[in-house]
């Protein structure tokens, strides 16, 4: 493995066995070097293969903009988490997305920024496993960075774990959607009466939670914890969206053999009473407007 050209001490170009471009991290591996050296592997801590030119550029300028405190700490963090459950299966994509977000992240708390995760609930219970890892991770991050985030980032760095999952997750794009446009169309019939909004945040997040709960499908990681109390009083109180629920069962059932959990049902029969709720008000305001 030779230099192709160097972007800075820590990081330069090179070609794999097939001839393709990479991009090799390691302190202090392009100090000095020249076009052609060869590399010495002992100092190679991370090899990126972009999937083309663009890509390429995009990674090596994400890579040049992190400043190494930060990437070095995700790295550190990642690698562990990589041995300790390697089920995983993370791709490299997550050391930049991660590495740029808790930069920003820092840099805004310390402005005086903090970010309210509207999706917190919802990962929580689909995303157990990454929440977790995004609890070990925030714990860390006050810890090196000397600072107090919210609890609410260890829902945003559970996501970045979740979509930097390999496997057959990243092919299953068409079949997440089948199922959730299958079971919006049930809602949408079942309450023909409403016209919902589907650019509000209560619409988007019921979308999130559909999104997710295909995804835990598909993997046939669908595990919740049942509490029957619970479980009557939200049936009680979400009595229309519970009758919507049951023919969402019905469907899972007939076509992917699926029997919905009392848990799932449950937050499906909160998401869309919500949404019911909130149309109906905003439906009411807009003839009241009208009349004027």
């Amino acid at each position: 493995m030779r230099v192709g050209k160097i972007l800075n001490n820590n990081l330069v170009l090179s070609k794999n066995e097939k001839n393709e471009e990479i991009i090799v991290k390691g302190l202090g591996i392009g100090f000095h070097a020249k076009r052609g050296d060869k590399i010495d592997e002992s100092l190679i801590e991370k090899i990126f293969y972009p999937e083309n030119h663009q890509n390429s550029i995009q990674i090596q300028e994400y890579l040049m903009s992190i400043p190494e405190e930060y990437f070095d700490f995700v790295q550190k963090f990642v690698d562990r988490i990589k041995n300790e459950v390697p089920e995983l299966q993370l791709n490299n994509s997550i050391y930049l997305s991660l590495g740029d977000h808790i930069m920003g992240t820092v840099k805004r708390f310390r402005e005086g920024i903090s970010l309210k995760n509207v999706l917190l609930l919802d990962i929580q219970q689909l995303y157990k496993k990454e929440y977790e890892i995004g609890l070990r991770m925030l714990e860390e991050i006050n810890r090196v960075f000397d600072i107090h985030l919210p609890v609410d980032e260890a829902g945003f760095i559970a996501l970045h774990f979740v979509n930097a999952e390999d496997g057959e997750q990243n092919n299953d794009n068409y079949q997440i959607a089948l199922i959730v446009n299958q079971i919006q169309e049930i809602v949408k019939n079942y309450f023909s009466d409403i016209t919902f909004n589907e650019s509000s945040l209560y619409y988007q997040r019921f979308l999130t939670h559909l999104k997710y709960f295909a995804q835990r499908y598909l993997h046939k990681e669908l595990q919740y914890e049942e509490d029957e109390r619970l479980f009557q009083i939200i049936q009680e109180q979400c009595r229309e969206a519970y009758g919507c629920v049951k023919l969402i069962y019905l469907m899972m059932e007939e076509k992917y053999h699926y029997a919905l959990s009392k848990e799932e049902m449950m937050y499906l029969s909160i998401h869309i009473q919500t949404n019911v709720d909130k149309s109906r008000i905003s439906m009411k305001h807009a003839e009241e407007h009208n009349e004027k």
